[in-house]
């Protein structure tokens, strides 16, 4: 039987789960209104920043305390974990689907769960072979499309795909560390900024970005940065309060499916049966990776 206070736990992180589904959708909006993918990017790493520092500002203030000697961790964190997810994420959007986008990045477990292998952190148990094989041949599934022909998206959009996964891991990995000393505001906050500081010196100030576009499109960048990020993490850390890691984890894997079918109603997206397989497969290869971590 669920406890009460379990289903507080649960609404949060499917309030969390169905945010961040509908926030990929608006991103794939955006980009059918050309509006340039590293501009969002930009926009949401510099407003996710803005609105973080005056939130902690105000009311948590000690969370924007860090150490020194931490400088250069949060600087990496944020420049090459929670900003290449950011941009390698919605690159795949911009020229892949939603569902293929956010399938993709869903293979990050394996990947991290790979590397615990390499630093024989983890065992290759019979559940954990099972997850392998079930998430890698979903990737397959999705990357093909059908049968017979070529490939079911670009080679381009093959490899930001698996980039994201891939930054995704490194930033679950190395952003497990800061969580030993920081709340994940802390991270956040400072990951967004370091964020912000290189897309400023290496794409252009945030400025010239925001006053290229009217206020239709502000409106959405301002959205992305509170709904897509500010609030679902929110909700997901509230959620932690309710619930185990594994649970939460597992009721999170509901985003791609939000996603996917948001974007088949909203966006009139479709996948080929195959990809709905290999959607599907990637989902139970997750849960039995989180199951088994459960067990252990």
């Amino acid at each position: 039987m669920v406890k009460k206070d379990e289903w507080k736990g649960f609404l949060f992180v499917v309030g969390a789960a169905c945010l961040w589904g509908l926030s990929s959708n608006v991103a794939k909006y955006l980009f059918n209104r050309q509006v340039n993918v590293w501009d969002l990017v930009q926009m949401r790493v510099t407003l996710s920043f803005l609105f973080l520092a005056v939130v902690l500002g105000i009311g948590r203030r000690a969370l924007l305390a860090v150490k020194r000697e931490h400088y250069l961790y949060f600087f990496i964190f944020g420049a090459v974990g929670l900003t290449s997810v950011q941009t390698t994420y919605l690159l795949t959007i911009s020229l892949t689907n939603v569902a293929t986008a956010v399938f993709m990045q869903y293979l990050a477990p394996v990947f991290v769960f790979a590397y615990g292998l390499l630093r024989r952190q983890e065992r290759l148990a019979p559940g954990n072979a099972l997850a392998l094989m079930l998430s890698t041949l979903g990737g397959f599934l999705i990357v093909k499309g059908s049968p017979g022909g070529g490939l079911a998206i670009s080679l381009y959009g093959l490899a930001t795909g698996l980039s994201a996964a891939l930054a995704f891991a490194f930033y679950t990995l190395y952003g497990k560390k800061g969580l030993e000393n920081y709340s994940p505001w802390t991270l956040l906050a400072y990951g967004f900024a370091a964020g912000s500081l290189v897309y400023a010196l290496f794409y252009r100030l945030p400025w010239n970005t925001f006053l290229g576009y009217g206020w239709q499109e502000w409106l959405f960048f301002v959205y992305i940065a509170v709904f897509s990020t500010i609030l679902p993490f929110g909700f997901y850390f509230k959620g932690l309060n309710y619930l185990a890691p594994v649970k939460a984890n597992l009721t999170a894997t509901l985003e791609p499916v939000i996603g996917g079918t948001l974007a088949y109603f909203l966006l009139g997206e479709t996948l080929t049966p195959w990809q709905v397989l290999g959607c599907l497969l990637i989902v139970a290869g997750v849960t039995v990776i989180q199951l088994h971590k459960r067990k252990e």
